[in-house]
């Protein structure tokens, strides 16, 4: 009888204790396997799509900023996409350093591929996948509907060709050049990394378990233990949970932080909710951000400024690229952030607020700043030079000394005039001033001397304009100067020197200094003649007109002289006027 109650004791503890001690199992492998795993490779496919986002906006702001100095004048434009080519063609990331990006354009047409370079130049408008999927065209499409995105197809193995593998890419559009950049990730190394975790993660699964049962299995053979034991074991489950939710919370932790500020808004720009980095940034708690918006940070300098744009892009319910503003940190200290976010929808498309990540793109600004100021430095030291250049081809030739400075002021005034663009006019001017600059060559006698040149004489003389294009030639200036210099006396009809050119081969710049030139030659003393007058070199250009001289630049210099939107004997106007 006590055998059959200690026995039925010892059945009743025993279901007691098992019962438990499933359910937690069944807890543990079903919180492993069904929730924490599929939400870890959810977030590692995740983590993997973010990174080669960050990847292509970082290689995309390379475009940005070859763009800018385009924009700036500093480069022309196919300088600047060669530049930016070949700096995209060398990068390279992955644990084996051959993971890359590549450039195609809305055509489509590859610009670049480091590995496909027999595509390079070429229309893939028809290049398919082994699926037989148009993905060039599949990157255009997504670019036109919303300007980036991913895509799915397949592609070649790195740098293997014979080796094809599904692909996931990321692509972005660069507008203003009509190109699209991305890079990608092998679906096949996702899989085999989530595979590695996998197991890894069923090896420490399957030897807690099997500890688990262990100790289950005693705990069932002991048929009688006290309630201090019972409670020992509910304590250590206990603490099994506990360390269980804290692997959780910790790995929340490691997916928030990241080296940018990611935070969320409403639909009014306030925040809801901050990552961690905003301390870093900031320097404020992520809790002190709540409720506030970007404009509670922006320097006073800007706000008033910022105010407008930050309210349209909210109102504009678009994506927000490249927003960049200056704030204020919690000590006072300065720092330049750039915002990206996109918008986010409910079910009926009402906007519901911004998701976003915000960079500290201080020391970049900084340094666009210090580029700029080489850059004036540069061009002081061009103008310096060009000074000296045209001063001392002056020094061969005192009696028309002043003529080159001059003929500058005049073409400038005639190419405003005109209305041509300024970084023209700036070409103009510096050719202007370096026009007769081969003359430095020539025999100080041939310039001096007071009687009419021999037919010989007149031939030398001319020779200035070809040695005044082999002195200039080799200098790498943004125009064409060497070429300007080379046709300032070729006319229209054929009649110049030295290579008899017609109207349509001749720059625009050396038909203005050619009518500059005659004006300010007719009207200034020389040593074989004294001066013939203003009333004579507009005559002559008249003369000329359409004919010898472009029609425009004569009716310009005409406006300038008869209308007299020059004082003649102000200071900016040469003597010639007086």
């Amino acid at each position: 009888m006590l055998e059959k109650k200690i026995r039925k004791l010892s059945n009743k503890t025993s279901r007691r204790i098992a019962l438990p001690t499933f359910i937690t199992l069944l807890l543990f492998v079903t919180v492993i396997f069904f929730v924490l795993l599929p939400q870890l490779e959810d977030n590692f496919l995740s983590r993997k799509q973010e990174m080669i986002r960050e990847l292509t906006e970082t290689t995309w702001s390379l475009l940005e900023s070859y763009h800018e100095r385009e924009l700036s004048g500093e480069l022309t434009r196919a300088e600047a996409q060669n530049r930016a080519v070949l700096r995209i063609h060398k990068l390279r990331y992955g644990p084996e350093h051959k993971d890359y990006f590549w450039i195609n354009d809305m055509g489509p047409r590859m610009i670049m591929h480091p590995y496909r370079t027999d595509l390079e130049g070429k229309d893939v408008s028809d290049f398919q996948d082994s699926n037989g999927k148009h993905l060039f065209l599949e990157f255009v499409r997504t670019v036109q509907q919303k300007g980036e995105g991913y895509v799915d197809y397949m592609w070649q193995w790195k740098d293997n060709p014979t080796k094809i593998s599904p692909k996931m890419s990321y692509i972005k559009g660069f507008e203003p050049w009509g190109w699209i950049i991305g890079t990608g990730m092998y679906i096949d190394d996702i899989h085999a990394e989530i595979s590695r975790i996998r197991k890894k993660l069923t090896a420490i699964s399957t030897g807690i378990l099997l500890i688990v049962s262990l100790l289950s299995i005693y705990s069932i053979r002991q048929t009688i233990i006290s309630d201090r034991e019972r409670l020992g074991i509910f304590l250590e489950r206990e603490g099994l949970m506990k360390s269980l939710e804290e692997s959780k919370e910790r790995y929340r932790n490691l997916l928030e932080t990241t080296s940018d500020w990611i935070w969320e808004s409403d639909q009014d720009g306030r925040y809801t909710y901050s990552s961690p980095k905003v301390k870093d940034l900031l320097g404020y708690e992520p809790e002190e951000m709540i409720n506030k918006t970007l404009m509670d940070f922006v320097s006073p300098q800007q706000a008033k400024k910022f105010s407008l744009k930050f309210q349209n892009l909210l109102c504009a319910k678009k994506p927000i690229n490249g927003l960049e503003n200056t704030c204020l940190g919690k000590s006072g200290q300065v720092v330049v952030l750039e915002n990206n976010a996109v918008p986010i929808f409910d079910y009926q498309d009402n906007l519901i607020g911004y998701r976003g990540i915000a960079r500290d793109v201080t020391a970049r600004k900084v340094a666009l700043e210090e580029l700029k100021k080489s850059r004036d430095d540069l061009h002081t030291s061009l103008e310096e030079t060009v000074a000296t250049l045209a001063s001392t081809a002056e020094k061969r030739d005192p009696y028309t000394a002043g003529h080159q400075q001059r003929v500058d002021l005049l073409a400038c005034a005639i190419a405003r005039e005109l209305e041509l663009p300024e970084l023209q006019i700036e070409g103009l001017h510096i050719a202007a001033l370096l026009h007769d600059i081969g003359k430095i060559t020539l025999p100080s006698e041939y310039l001096a001397k007071p009687t009419k040149l021999s037919k010989e004489e007149t031939a030398i003389i001319r020779f200035h304009t070809e040695v005044g294009y082999e002195i200039l030639k080799n200098i790498h200036f943004p125009w064409p100067i060497a070429e300007i210099v080379y046709q300032h006396h070729e006319h229209l009809d054929g009649s110049g020197y030295p290579r008899a050119l017609t109207g349509k081969d001749i720059l625009m710049e050396a038909k203005i200094i050619t009518v500059a030139d005659v004006v300010e030659a007719m009207s200034s003393h020389r040593p074989y003649r004294p001066s013939l007058g203003i009333t004579k070199a507009l005559d002559e250009i008249r003369a000329g007109r359409g004919i010898r001289y472009d029609a425009a630049s004569v009716d310009a210099c005409l406006r300038l002289i008869l209308e007299k939107k020059f004082e003649l004997s102000s200071d900016d106007w040469c003597p010639l006027f007086v």
